[in-house]
């Protein structure tokens, strides 16, 4: 319950994912201020009804909109989370949308917050691709956008382990 701002990374993660029975999601969100410092982070498991990665996605980055003070920059590794922000309500909640219900509520969040403010980051990235991959607004991925992809990512799959099938299970 506590506004966050500056530039803040999402994402979602999903283990065990070849069999619904035993899949399970997790999300987060890392917020990083002008001087590369960590402002605040959570993570936690999204609803039931989110069944996938991209719904995991999505539910990190609504749960960062309902969160941010104007002025935020998001940075998602889920373009198709993006494209539903991008293109639109009527692209992103049409029927055919597999994801059109968290849409509707991401749409919602996000509706105050320039496109431009809504960036795509390419994920698992080296230190090799620092200054070499571009992101959707056209600059070059940062060792910032690298070090708090990669902590968001973290944080998604510490979620996800919260609620994770025993081994004994799985196996």
């Amino acid at each position: 319950d506590v506004s966050i701002s500056g530039t803040i990374y999402t994402d979602g993660s999903r283990l065990d994912g070849g069999d619904n029975r035993l899949a399970r999601n997790g999300w987060s969100f890392v917020a990083v201020d002008a001087d590369n410092k960590v402002t605040a982070s959570a993570n936690g498991t999204p609803p039931d009804w989110i069944t996938d990665i991209p719904g995991s996605e999505a539910w990190a980055l609504y749960q960062a909109a309902l969160r941010a003070t104007p002025g935020s920059r998001f940075k998602a590794d889920c373009r198709p989370c993006l494209m539903a922000a991008w293109r639109g309500k009527e692209w992103a909640c049409s029927s055919g949308r597999p994801h059109a219900r968290i849409n509707a509520l991401l749409l919602r969040a996000l509706d105050d917050v320039p496109a431009d403010h809504l960036i795509w980051v390419p994920a698992h990235t080296s230190m090799a691709d620092i200054g070499r991959k571009t992101l959707s607004d056209g600059s070059l991925l940062t060792a910032t956008d690298r070090w708090a992809n990669g902590i968001a990512d973290s944080l998604a799959k510490q979620a996800v382990e919260q609620h994770r099938v025993p081994i004994q299970t799985r196996d």
